[in-house]
């Protein structure tokens, strides 16, 4: 090959014991030439690595979605698209090809958080802890966490609704005739009964995690589970701040043994 065709790669070092060399068509074609000093047959050409495959539309919402969820629960009602596009690692204009507007972006996120799906793996994950302190003791940690995010979001989301932008674009969509309703605004407003399904789901897996241990309790094990949802989901303010939340395992105390000395 005449070296007029070829241009040494700007990382190779001077005096090194063998070059790489990109060759003119890779300007435009994915193929890489390397050539060693002692090579005497033709250079061999490497194909780069395929690009992976787009997501679907309805995969971009759902990445976009669950990289909000964090965003929420930090930023409240006065996160950006631009913050939002960062973390889902796209344009920002890529936001507003897989949804309407950012109320509904948003909106999204927040169904997500009532969804029981990411709560029952993590639950089903935990590892044996050896005994029923211990089990329940792991279960209200992440129990606790699962709680603290609904809280901060639904905070956030009311904000989002209750904002000056959120009832300009309400009114907006109403105009065209797309009003909240066919958006999903409506259904997350009215999904009470969305969050109890959800909240039963995780029930269940609580009580998978207590029963090998049913004989060491004084209870029936789904009263047991009751007992300790109450206490998790039902502490702590709507905010973000979570000072006067009881620690985990204090609840976990008293509710094994009680508050009497």
């Amino acid at each position: 090959m005449r070296a007029g065709l070829l241009v040494a790669s700007a990382g190779d070092a001077v005096g090194a014991s063998s070059a790489d060399w990109t060759s003119e068509c890779s300007l435009t074609y994915p193929v890489r030439v390397q050539q060693d000093e002692e090579q005497t047959g033709p250079p061999r050409a490497e194909r780069r690595p395929a690009r992976a495959r787009p997501l679907s539309r309805e995969d971009r919402r759902e990445a976009i979605a669950l990289a909000t969820i964090p965003l929420l629960e930090r930023h409240g009602a006065q996160v950006t698209t631009r913050q939002i596009a960062q973390a889902a690692g796209v344009a920002e204009g890529t936001l507003f090809r897989a949804f309407d507007d950012k109320f509904e972006l948003l909106l999204t996120a927040a169904r997500r958080v009532v969804e029981p799906t990411s709560t029952v793996a993590a639950i089903a994950a935990l590892p044996d802890a050896g005994s029923l302190e211990g089990e329940i003791a792991q279960v209200a940690e992440q129990l606790g966490g699962t709680a603290r995010r609904f809280r901060r979001v639904m905070v956030a989301v009311h904000g989002i609704l209750a904002s000056e932008e959120g009832r300009h674009v309400a009114a907006a969509r109403r105009a065209r005739g797309t009003g909240p309703e066919e958006h999903g605004h409506g259904r997350f407003r009215h999904g009470r009964g969305d969050q109890l399904r959800a909240m039963a789901v995780i029930r269940d897996a609580i009580a998978a995690r207590i029963a090998p241990y049913a004989g060491d309790l004084r209870v029936d094990p789904e009263i047991a589970v009751q007992l300790l949802s109450a206490m998790i989901l039902g502490q702590g303010p709507p905010g973000p701040a979570a000072q006067d939340e009881v620690d985990p395992r204090t609840l976990v105390d008293v509710l094994l043994h009680g508050i009497a000395r």
